[in-house]
C-alpha cells in the first residue's frame, strides 16, 4: 500500500506523463517491483497507461477521487451562488476551476440559457496555451503553474516553442493589468470565453471563474457587459474567502 500511495503521490506532483523508469528512479524502487505495482493500479482505473507511448499518469478514478475531495472545499460550494449569478444575468454557462498539480481544474459548472454544444465536464483541465481560465492561473500564480506552462511549451515545435512563451507571458502581463483574460476560439472554434480571478483575502489566488459562449454573438471585449458582470461577481466572491 505505501508503495502504491507512493506512486500515486509522485503522478500527482508531475505536471506530465511519466516513463517507468522515472517513476523508479523518484520512487527509489525498482523498475520490475513498480511495474507490478502499476498493473494493479492501472486495473483499477487510479493510474493510466498511454498504450502509445507507454507512459503513466493519473487515472479516471483518481480524478474522481480528487472531486470528491474538491467538493469539500469550502470555495466550490461557496461558487455555486456567483455561477448561478452570472448564468442568470448573462444567459450563458459558466465554470469554477481551482489550481491544482496539474493545472486550472473545472470543479463547478452552470447550464445558461443560451445552446452550448461544448459541455466541459468537472475534472476537466483547463490549458494554459488556448484557455482564458489557465491564461489567468498563469498570471496570478506564476511560480505554482510555471511547471504546467513549461510542460505545455514542450509539445509545441521547437521552432515556435520561444515565440509562443514570450507572447503568452506578455498576454500575461497584460492580464495582470486588466484583471481579466478572454479566448476567442483558440480552444474550441467558434467558442469564446471571459475568465477573472477569485482572490482571497489574503491576496492568494482561490479559484478562476469563467463565462463562455458561441461566437459572435458573445461580448468578450475587456469593456463589455459579461466582462463587467464577471469581474463584480469575482470581487464579491473573494472578499468572502480567505
Amino acid at each position: 500500500m505505501e508503495v502504491a500511495g507512493a506512486i500515486l503521490q509522485i503522478l500527482r506532483g508531475s505536471a506530465r506523463s511519466m516513463e517507468l523508469r522515472e517513476l523508479a528512479l523518484i520512487g527509489g524502487v525498482s523498475a520490475s517491483r513498480l511495474h507490478h505495482y502499476l498493473v494493479s493500479l492501472v486495473r483499477l482505473g487510479l493510474v493510466h497507461r498511454d498504450p502509445a507511448t507507454a507512459r503513466y499518469e493519473l487515472g479516471p478514478f483518481a480524478m474522481e477521487l480528487g472531486l470528491v475531495a474538491a467538493d469539500e472545499l469550502p470555495a466550490q460550494h461557496a461558487s455555486a451562488p456567483w455561477l448561478r449569478k452570472l448564468s442568470e444575468e448573462t444567459g450563458e454557462s459558466s465554470f469554477f476551476a481551482v489550481p491544482s498539480p496539474r493545472g486550472a481544474l473545472i470543479v463547478r459548472w452552470e447550464q445558461g440559457a443560451h445552446p452550448l454544444t461544448v459541455h466541459a465536464r468537472l475534472g476537466t483541465i483547463m490549458p494554459i496555451l488556448t484557455s482564458a481560465t489557465g491564461l489567468i492561473w498563469l498570471a496570478f500564480a506564476e511560480q505554482q503553474s510555471r511547471a504546467v506552462f513549461e510542460g505545455e511549451l514542450r509539445r509545441v515545435s521547437p521552432a515556435a516553442r520561444k515565440k509562443v512563451q514570450r507572447e503568452r507571458l506578455a498576454q500575461a502581463d497584460e492580464v495582470r493589468r486588466q484583471g481579466m483574460a478572454a479566448a476567442r476560439g483558440t480552444m474550441i472554434a467558434n467558442v469564446n470565453a471571459v475568465a477573472c480571478p477569485v482572490m482571497g483575502r489574503s491576496g492568494a489566488l482561490i479559484g478562476i471563474l469563467t463565462v463562455l459562449g458561441l461566437g459572435p454573438g458573445f461580448d468578450s471585449s475587456a469593456q463589455g457587459d459579461i466582462a463587467k458582470r464577471l469581474r463584480h461577481c469575482a470581487l464579491a466572491f473573494g472578499s468572502r474567502q480567505a
